[in-house]
């Protein structure tokens, strides 16, 4: 069963595999990656992290494909489109 060391560890590990400059995932894309609620998913996170919410078999078998080089299909989106900046006048 995983721990919320474990959880914490594949936000890491996650980030390194699909991020440029392999900066850790944050909460909210956690939350696309595994498909969790928009509304509830970031507090579901933290709560795994903290220990305050068991980590489900579902979340982990997953967590687990994808740390070992599985990918989300490809209609997820986990990284937010940004903006592009605005040039200062």
């Amino acid at each position: 069963m995983m721990t919320k060391e474990d959880i914490r560890e594949a936000r890491a590990v996650l980030g390194k595999m699909w991020k440029p400059g392999g900066a850790p995932l944050t909460a909210q894309e956690l939350v696309r990656a595994l498909g969790l609620s928009e509304k509830h998913g970031t507090d579901h996170v933290y709560n795994m992290e903290s220990g305050k919410s068991a980590v489900s078999g579902t979340i982990e078998m997953l967590l687990r494909i994808y740390m070992a080089g599985g990918v989300p299909p490809d209609d997820v989106v986990i990284f937010a489109p940004t903006e592009p900046r605005k040039k200062a006048r």
